[in-house]
């Protein structure tokens, strides 16, 4: 095994680029989706391209067991995973009092609580060897309440929130937590989500600029990773805080709407 990465919804858009990136840099994988077809394709395309080593699990990130079967394997593997990169998520657009109690409940589960167990099983790992690496993809969603994707935009709140203060609390152990905190990406989030056709979605950007941006913010063991984002929102960004919030909303809710 050689600088082993474990990447959870690693078979589309940004998991799949980031996936890459590791296998271009001579790194061995693990792979985690639900689809074990796409998985093996994957793994077949990165070994004979890049010459290295792919592990693949498939497994419902939304049920509760998933980081527990997902960490099992590892271990049973003799899987010696030096970066977690916790990339699945998934977002809906709607009225919440319109959508479905089981998709809300599966985005929190598969946006919040599997990634929160994988961390939970991994660091103690990472600190006792004195070295690993975390990268949580969160959103640019973190930094404001998101009407018509209120539990989407409140899961990626809560990961950014949470990696923030588990990267203060490993400082010295050799371990580091990034987030990463993407815009809208040309991948199949806008479609998957039912936000394609929003103001939102009108400028997308490339997943593998984001990816890149990302793995290296990870590398450095940088705090927040901010990418993908037009001139325009880059310049918005840091006064948000500043804005009334009842003007957030009231934006946030006409991106959002079809």
């Amino acid at each position: 095994m050689n600088n082993l990465a474990l990447i959870t919804g690693s078979t589309g858009g940004l998991g799949s680029c980031l996936a890459e990136i590791h296998a271009s840099k001579h790194g061995d994988l693990v792979l985690v989706s639900r689809d074990e077809a796409k998985l093996l394709k994957q793994k077949e395309v990165l070994e004979k391209k890049y010459g290295i080593k792919a592990y693949v699990f498939a497994v419902d990130l939304s049920k509760p067991t998933a980081a527990s079967e997902i960490y099992e394997f590892c271990r049973s593997s003799n899987l010696d995973v030096e970066y977690l990169i916790n990339n699945a998520g998934f977002g809906g657009q709607g009225e919440f009092s319109k959508r479905s109690m089981e998709s809300d409940l599966s985005m929190i589960a598969v946006n919040i609580e599997t990634p929160t167990r994988l961390c939970k099983l991994f660091i103690n790992d990472f600190v006792k060897k004195g070295c690993g690496k975390i990268l949580n993809v969160s959103s640019t969603a973190a930094l404001m309440p998101g009407p018509l994707q209120a539990v989407y935009y409140a899961t990626k709140s809560y990961l950014t929130s949470y990696s923030n203060a588990l990267s203060r609390e490993l400082k010295g152990t050799g371990v580091s937590v990034t987030c990463l905190m993407p815009g809208a990406m040309s991948t199949g989030f806008g479609k998957a989500s039912g936000m394609d056709g929003t103001k939102a979605f009108k400028k997308l950007v490339r997943p593998n600029k984001v990816a890149k941006k990302g793995y290296e913010g990870m590398m450095k063991g940088k705090l927040n990773v901010i990418a993908g984002l037009p001139l325009l929102q880059r310049i918005f960004v840091p006064f948000m805080p500043l804005m009334p919030k009842k003007m957030i909303l009231n934006m946030a809710y006409n991106l959002q709407k079809k």
